[in-house]
């Protein structure tokens, strides 16, 4: 999976991943945990993306280390996996603490306003997220 951000964490803890799919009984998506891999808790080298016309702020990637205080998955992924059923899985924010969410089961790419509870559908999957990067 390619990587889209600078300032990547060192520590990767898979364990995150093995807890949720333990408790929620459920199998994370191969690419999310790749791009995850690529771009942890790195900020993009393009923070706005183009959707449908509509400019979309990327602060930052989510991390899978522990020890960041601001970033780690660990916290907004309980929340979507409790809130969602299990199908959504958190991998950015923007400056508003929107996050940007990929479903696990169809891998499409939605940006979480925070404001107002809707999912608005950014790309059909992580590979045409990564390109809007470009």
């Amino acid at each position: 999976m390619k990587n889209i951000s600078t300032e990547c964490k060192g520590s990767y803890n898979e364990l995150i991943w093995q807890e949720a799919e333990k408790h929620f009984d459920i199998v994370v998506r191969n690419d999310i945990k790749l791009f995850l891999k690529a771009n942890n808790g790195g900020y993009p080298k393009k923070d706005i993306i183009i959707v449908d016309g509509m400019e979309y702020e990327v602060r930052v990637f989510l991390s899978l280390d522990k020890n960041d205080e601001h970033y780690c998955i660990e916290r907004p992924l309980r929340y979507f996996l409790e809130k969602t059923k299990a199908r959504i899985i958190p991998i950015g924010l923007d400056s508003g603490d929107n996050y940007y969410c990929v479903n696990n089961e169809t891998g499409k790419v939605y940006y979480w306003s925070a404001s107002n509870d809707s999912y608005y559908l950014i790309s059909d999957c992580l590979e045409d997220f990564i390109d809007l990067f470009a």
